[in-house]
C-alpha cells in the first residue's frame, strides 16, 4: 500500500482546506494506508515540506490548497520519485478539477487511495517549475488584484469581480513572441501557455490543450474595445474565445516573451514580475495522481 502525506494550506479557500483535515484523517485511519498531514506556515513552506516528504520515501505528496499550493508543492518534488496529488481546497482549483479529482472530500480521499498515476508534462519559466498555466498580460493583472484580496468574493467570483476592476485600468504593452518560427511583433491583450486547459476557476483559455502531447498550447489574444472585451468575457468558460478574430492559437514546445517593460505573470495562483520569459517543456516530466 502506498503511502501519503499531506501538505495543507490552513488560509487557503478561506479556510476551506484546513477544514477538510478531520475527513482526511477519518478516511485514512479506516483505509489503513501510511498518511501524514502537515500545516504550512507561511509562503514557499510547502516546497520544502514537499521535498521533505520525497526524501523521507513518500509514494504520494497530497496539496491541499488551491492552485498556488499545488504549485508550491511541484516545486518540491520535481526530480523526486514522488508523485503528486491535488484535492478541492482553494479559491482556485484549476489543477484539481483538470486531473478530475471529486470535490466531495470523501469521494476524493477514495480517488487518491485507488493511486491511478500518469506522467503528464512539465513545464518551467523564471526558473520556476509549472504543471497547468500561465498567462501574461491582463489576465495576470486580473490575478494580482485577486491575490491581494477582492473581499467578500472567493472562487470565479472574485475573478469576475477582479475582471471588471481591471478593464478600465490596463494597458496593454509590446511584446516579441517568438516560438521558433517567424519573430511576432505584437501589443496583445494577453498570453496564454498552458499544459491544461484552464485557468482562474474554470477560464477555458486553451481549451484543446492536452495534459501529455509534449507541447505547450498558446493563445496570443489581442486587444479588442472594453464593451466587446464585456459581451466577449462569459465565452471563456464554455471554451468558445478560440473561434474570435482575436484568439490566435499555437502549439509549441518552447516560446520566449519579451515585453517592452516589467509586468506580472500568474503561474497556477503565484504571481512574479518579469520583462523577459523563456518557456520551455519536459514532455511527461512530472507523476501526477489523476481521480478517474
Amino acid at each position: 500500500m502506498k503511502s501519503y502525506f499531506f501538505i495543507v494550506n490552513p488560509i487557503a479557500g478561506g479556510g476551506k482546506a484546513k477544514s477538510l483535515i478531520y475527513r482526511i484523517e477519518d478516511n485514512f485511519r479506516q483505509s489503513g494506508a501510511e498518511f501524514q498531514l502537515y500545516q504550512t506556515k507561511g509562503p514557499q513552506d510547502a516546497i520544502e515540506a514537499a521535498a521533505g516528504a520525497a526524501k523521507e520515501g513518500y509514494d504520494i505528496v497530497v496539496a491541499a490548497g488551491g492552485d498556488g499550493t499545488v504549485n508550491e508543492v511541484l516545486n518540491g518534488l520535481v526530480g523526486s520519485n514522488a508523485a503528486l496529488a491535488a484535492i478541492h481546497g482553494g479559491k482556485g482549483n484549476d489543477f484539481a478539477t483538470a486531473v478530475e479529482m471529486p470535490k466531495n472530500i470523501d469521494d476524493a480521499c477514495r480517488a487518491l487511495l485507488k493511486s491511478e498515476i500518469r506522467a503528464i508534462d512539465l513545464g518551467k519559466v523564471l526558473d520556476r517549475y509549472f504543471i497547468n498555466s500561465v498567462g501574461v498580460g491582463f489576465d495576470a493583472a486580473v490575478a494580482l488584484r485577486v491575490n491581494r484580496g477582492v473581499k467578500p468574493f472567493k472562487g470565479v467570483s472574485a475573478y469576475i469581480y477582479a475582471f471588471f476592476e481591471s478593464l478600465f485600468s490596463y494597458e496593454t504593452v509590446e511584446m516579441d513572441i517568438d516560438m521558433g518560427r517567424e519573430l511576432i511583433k505584437t501589443r496583445p491583450l494577453l498570453v496564454a501557455v498552458g499544459i491544461g486547459q484552464a485557468y482562474g476557476g474554470g477560464m477555458r483559455i486553451v481549451p484543446d490543450a492536452i495534459q501529455d502531447d509534449g507541447l505547450f498550447d498558446v493563445c496570443i489574444f489581442n486587444s479588442m474595445s472594453r464593451l466587446a472585451l464585456v459581451y466577449h468575457f462569459p465565452k471563456v468558460f464554455s471554451g468558445k474565445l478560440k473561434h474570435l478574430e482575436q484568439a490566435n492559437m499555437f502549439r509549441t514546445k518552447e516560446i520566449k516573451l519579451n515585453l517592452s517593460e516589467v509586468r506580472p505573470l500568474h503561474m497556477e495562483g503565484e504571481i512574479f514580475f518579469s520583462d523577459h520569459m523563456h518557456f520551455t517543456l519536459e514532455p511527461k516530466g512530472m507523476k501526477v495522481l489523476f481521480g478517474k
